[in-house]
């Protein structure tokens, strides 16, 4: 090993820790090896007074052959709520580089997130990404939020001649706001690099310090599943909600990824994503239960990916067994959201997700009581598109700006991060959806596998933007008090230009978890609609013929 002076601190980044709470991991590289690279730390007041060492991740690039060095050093005892300093150093550095942190608040109270996926980046020699890549970060910054959710397709590493510099410029460009905010990611087919570890997902690995699960393993950082498999799911929790971050290429039919490893962890990610929801369900402390993830249950694209059949099989049913409020996605490059989801449409052979009536309904402190039936509505047009030729309004008598979750699960694309291939202007019109059925052969190379699809109609759609091709969305969680009810007022932004423009503003309410008898809920665990499927896939690609 050699040591070099002056190696200088690179790519500095924040997730969080196991409790948000409490705990907070700060990471970087180095262009070389160093000797005891580290983290000090502490509150205005009393300096920089804690020191933690890091540990040290090395993988060889497959591409390129260069060693890529990346630091964690995991902050503990920290106070909730609370604002930190912290620097990185190492043994005999130039500079000492560093920044701010801000823990999540304990119990009760309230918070903002942002969250987008599909993002690139803005280096002018990059062909996947646009200068709306940067303005998402100006965007996330603007908004103030605690945290930022990326939902997959980080930098399209695996797209690029030189994989290393794709991640480089990914956090450099990114780095101004994440270092002093968690971005907390989900691995998207684009992290995917061929001959990067057995499931191309050891740079994406190496190069963050994620959430583990305290039922499977003490280890911090781990979701006590092999080595292979670290940090490809987690969960983390901020004050009343629960979110869980998924690796849906385990499920999913379609070969988007460099390798296809559909059905990689034998099972392990659904039967530890069954547990994960029966517990947050179950706690009085939790209201909202919100999935982030790449790939989509739903989409109306005509010429892009589509929706994925193998997402509908095995994580919806989960979903609706376990009163998810909200999914989180990209992989789509535009955005939309659905009306709240339970159940399958009948006699789906797709297993079309259900719009479902929101019942009575509760008091949600903006304009009276939610409760409108959509189910009386599935055969009118009762989603409406913002701006474009096809502006169609709202049935009058479903409201689409304030939703009930207890009574079904929420839906966003938001894959509209920055990529240079949005699919905004490729909507199917009059609105239907796309689905992933199935995979065939390629007839260039057997061991890959182009995607079968089918057509459905698209009742579970309640609203899309084709003029926004790129958006970013802020969830500003108002937590309620017992007895009441607890929101999230969701505002979509514009972030095409520099300065953020929203353009869709909705409410989610639901009744705060310790207050009520839970109408809506499906908490025992029972499934509405479909049932789950054997929790372990079959790896091997199944070909289904077009519905």
């Amino acid at each position: 090993m050699v040591l070099r002076a002056g190696t200088p601190v690179e790519h500095l980044h924040l997730t969080f820790g196991p409790d948000p709470a409490v705990s907070m991991a700060v990471s970087w590289t180095t262009p070389r090896m160093v000797r005891r690279p580290r983290v000090r730390f502490g509150n205005a007041p009393g300096g920089l007074d804690r020191e933690v060492h890091a540990v040290t991740r090395v993988y060889t690039d497959a591409v390129t052959g260069e060693d890529v060095i990346n630091h964690h050093a995991l902050l503990t005892g920290l106070e909730p709520d609370s604002r930190y300093l912290y620097e990185v150093i190492h043994d005999r550095i130039a500079r000492t580089d560093g920044g701010t942190l801000r823990t999540a608040p304990r119990g009760r109270a309230p918070f903002t997130f942002t969250c987008f996926g599909d993002h690139g980046t803005s280096a002018s020699y990059d062909p996947f990404g646009t200068p709306a890549s940067r303005n998402a970060v100006t965007g996330v910054e603007h908004v103030g939020s605690l945290f930022t959710l990326v939902a997959g397709d980080l930098s399209y590493a695996n797209q690029r001649r030189n994989p290393p510099r794709a991640w480089s410029d990914w956090f450099n460009m990114i780095s101004r706001s994440a270092r002093h905010h968690p971005w907390m990611p989900a691995a998207g087919n684009h992290e995917i690099e061929r001959g990067n570890g057995p499931l191309g997902l050891t740079a994406y690995q190496s190069r963050f310090l994620l959430p583990g699960n305290a039922t499977d393993s003490d280890e911090p950082g781990t979701n006590g599943t092999p080595a292979d498999l670290l940090g490809l799911w987690y969960a983390f929790t901020v004050a009343n909600a629960r979110f869980v971050v998924l690796q849906n290429d385990d499920v999913c039919y379609q070969d988007a990824g460099t390798v296809y490893i559909r059905g990689y962890s034998g099972g392990r990610q659904r039967a530890w994503l069954e547990r994960t929801l029966r517990q947050a369900r179950a706690d009085p402390d939790i209201d909202w239960i919100i999935v982030c993830m790449h790939q989509t249950a739903v989409s109306s694209a005509e010429h892009h990916n589509g929706a994925d059949l193998g997402i509908r099989e095995q994580w919806l049913p989960l979903f609706d067994a376990f009163g998810v409020d909200l999914v989180l996605c990209g992989h789509e490059h535009h955005y939309e959201r659905t009306h709240p989801l339970r159940g399958v449409v009948e006699g789906s052979a797709v297993l079309t997700p259900h719009p479902v009536s929101t019942g009575e309904g509760v008091d949600n402190g903006v304009n009276g009581t939610v409760g409108n039936s959509v189910d009386r509505e599935i055969d009118k047009d009762v989603s409406r598109d913002i701006g474009g030729d096809t502006d169609r309004d709202v049935a009058r008598d479903v409201d689409t700006d304030v939703v009930d979750t207890s009574y079904g699960t929420v839906h966003m694309i938001l894959g509209t991060g920055g990529s240079s291939s949005p699919s905004a202007g490729k909507l199917l019109d009059p609105p239907a959806g796309r689905v992933i059925v199935g995979v065939e052969p390629r007839d260039s190379d057997p061991t890959r596998f182009r995607s079968v699809h089918a057509l459905e109609p698209a009742p579970w759609l309640a609203l899309r933007a084709p003029e926004h091709p790129y958006a970013f969305a802020g969830f500003e969680v108002d937590p309620g008090e017992v007895g009441g009810v607890t929101r999230i007022r969701v505002t979509v932004y514009d972030h095409s230009t520099p300065t953020p423009l929203p353009f869709d503003t909705f409410m989610l309410v639901r009744p705060c978890a310790a207050s009520a008898d839970r109408t809506g809920d499906t908490s025992s665990g029972g499934s509405i609609g479909s049932s789950p499927l054997p929790a372990c896939d079959p790896p091997a690609p199944v070909r289904t013929p077009e519905q």
